[in-house]
């Protein structure tokens, strides 16, 4: 076992740690959060795993994969508008979730690396300047699931 892997919590207890962290700042009403990431990422399956962790608290919660590109205006009609009644937690899967004109429906987003040459000493840099930031830095979360069973939870600290 490597030693991140010692000090990496498993699969479980991150998206366990990760539905806390969500219901301790967002406990009431309809509430929405966005699993997107690089192509070679699986956001339908972080995304399921983050569902039953919020249902395991107790959090009603539904899950959706928004397949294809449709616009904001189709995504607010046929996603966001139905929900808005509910006192539940709808997490989203699919592509360009954190796109600019998709930002304003999540409440809560995860963004997926994939990269299985990452370091331990990793750190980000944004290559792309943008008053709005990119997707990857408009995430509440970033992790990388190149190992699936023990997901690493990644830091871009700007300090």
């Amino acid at each position: 076992m490597a030693d991140t892997e010692k000090t990496q919590p498993s699969g479980a207890e991150l998206y366990r740690g990760l539905a806390t962290e969500f219901l301790h700042h967002y406990r009431r009403g309809p509430r929405y959060i966005a699993v997107t990431g690089v192509p070679e990422s699986d956001p339908a399956r972080v995304a399921d795993l983050l569902a039953a962790a919020l249902n395991h608290e107790g959090q009603p919660t539904e899950r959706k994969t928004v397949a294809g590109t449709p616009t904001a205006d189709e995504f607010r009609d046929t996603t966001v508008a139905p929900f808005r009644s509910r006192d539940d937690v709808l997490v989203v899967d699919g592509p360009d979730l954190l796109s600019k004109e998709f930002r304003g429906f999540w409440n809560f987003s995860i963004w997926l690396e994939h990269d299985p040459g990452r370091t331990p000493d990793w750190s980000f840099v944004a290559i792309e300047q943008d008053q709005l930031g990119t997707p990857r830095e408009s995430a509440s979360v970033m992790l990388d699931d190149v190992n699936p069973e023990r997901p690493q939870r990644l830091w871009a600290d700007y300090c």
